[in-house]
């Protein structure tokens, strides 16, 4: 705190609440009305790092497109380079607009419209910062959390983080101590109750994009909010990123200069895949099987490889189960072992591709950016990414394995759907509803998609 003022008030009589009192003769200081009325509080805004939370899409015709919003710190002119968040694409502003016209600036706390020199996806929940000063884009936060609700806080369950104008699921991963109001000594602590703050770690399903509090008061706070009741149940403050997980974007960079070995080159196979399609009588494919746990991937992506195989179709099934009992063997459950265990099914998938069959994989996989990673590797059309969707109640209900049961015990950590989050398909190629439909109807679906797409011959 750069500046305390202290009053003295009786809110009994209003001493010094309104009007001077005469009871603190010793006190030569404004009252409390007075100084409220006159702090200054534009000082505490960052006047350096430019974030524009984006608010909503202004089109009023064709020949104008804006995007509206606050800008929550520092300053922007047109013709400055900047970076629109999370798709990390580079444009200029073309022009600042307000109900007065055109201006040659915007600065914080100003309600603007800025247009871009480029058409690229921009939507409500974006960012648009300067390229060379941007915030960390990160999945794991470090935070000071207030707790403000008569329910305890809950590691098992996930709460709606709320982060300017962006909205996503997240859990409580971690609940690293409680600080004591009194003495303001750390506590450990499994929860935290009403009033109570304490220092936790946040998993979120998107990434947000993140400074500290201490630098930038409003790209450093947030609030969650119960999915049941729309109530806020915590305000909280952001130290950084989690310690555990990296930046996003870091990590991501990292992991692709380790993805391929020094002093190695690509080898092509000596019989080409499309002379292996062209024998086999089908194109090589591979079938994305995500949904939550007890979806019933594994049993649709079963019946589907016997109609395939009845039909002459060269299959191959990579199950989740199957993999971690031999080349993910050394992974747990983490973000960070979820990613490694999904890039290795999908090299392998590409090596099964590349032999000209049709490889069905069938996990969890609960991050859309690791699925879109796997797609990046093979030819357009040749990915499909099928999402298994089933109610939660019902994959409870299922529960072949005994899993959420388990994970509710908290004998199992970050399990999908209960102590960490799953990021839905946005445009899948293929849906089916297994808690609508039984296992057939869902198979039928799927053949019929296949050979509407020209991957399989249509059945005799």
């Amino acid at each position: 705190m750069n500046d305390i003022t202290f009053i003295p008030i009786s809110a009994l009589k209003g001493d010094n609440v309104v009007m001077e009192s005469e009871k603190t003769p010793w006190y030569q200081g404004a009252t409390l009305l007075h100084r409220l009325e006159t702090v200054k509080t534009q000082t505490d805004r960052n006047q350096v790092d430019f974030r524009f939370p984006v608010q909503n899409v202004i089109r009023p015709h064709q020949d104008f497109r804006g995007f509206a919003g606050q800008v929550a710190s520092g300053s922007v002119r047109p013709g400055e380079e900047v970076v629109v968040l999370p798709s990390n694409l580079t444009t200029e502003v073309e022009s600042i607009v307000t109900l007065d016209g055109e201006q040659e600036k915007a600065s914080p706390g100003e309600s603007v419209v800025i247009s871009l020199t480029d058409e690229i996806d921009v939507s409500r929940g974006s960012m648009i910062v300067r390229s060379r000063n941007r915030p960390e884009v990160t999945r794991q936060i470090d935070a000071d959390l207030c707790w403000m609700d008569e329910e305890k806080l809950r590691t098992d369950r996930p709460y709606i983080v709320q982060h300017g104008t962006r909205e996503t699921q997240a859990y409580v991963s971690n609940l690293v101590y409680r600080i004591n109001v009194k003495t303001l000594h750390r506590e450990e602590a499994d929860t935290l109750t009403l009033n109570e703050i304490g220092r936790v770690e946040l998993e979120t399903a998107d990434p947000l994009f993140i400074d500290s509090y201490r630098v930038n008061r409003h790209t450093g706070r947030f609030i969650l909010v119960d999915p049941d009741t729309n109530a806020t149940v915590a305000g909280g403050m952001i130290r950084g990123v989690g310690q555990d997980v990296a930046a996003v974007g870091e990590e991501s960079t990292t992991r692709k200069e380790q993805q391929t070995s020094p002093n190695v080159v690509w080898e092509g196979l000596a019989i080409p895949r499309e002379e292996r399609e062209a024998k086999n009588g089908h194109k090589a494919a591979v079938m994305w099987f995500t949904g939550l746990s007890g979806a019933g991937k594994s049993t649709v992506a079963k019946a589907l490889e016997e109609r395939l195989f009845d039909r002459g179709i060269q299959t191959m099934h990579l199950d989740g189960d199957n993999v971690r009992h031999g080349l993910s063997g050394d992974l747990g459950f983490s973000a960070n072992d979820r990613e490694e265990n999904v890039r290795r099914v999908g090299e392998v998938s590409r090596l099964f591709f590349e032999q000209g069959t049709f490889t069905l994989c069938t996990f969890v996989s609960p991050y859309r950016e690791d699925r879109t990673r796997v797609r990046e590797l093979l030819p357009d059309g040749r990915f499909l990414e099928v999402h298994v969707d089933c109610a939660l109640e019902v994959c409870k209900e299922r529960d072949p394995k005994g899993l959420y049961e388990k994970a509710e015990k908290g004998e199992i950590s970050n399990f999908t759907g209960v102590s960490a989050p799953y990021e839905e398909p946005e445009d899948p190629e293929i849906v089916v509803r297994t808690d609508e439909h039984d296992v057939e109807t869902c198979v039928d679906q799927i053949v019929d998609a296949l050979e509407a797409r020209g991957l399989i011959p249509e059945a005799e």
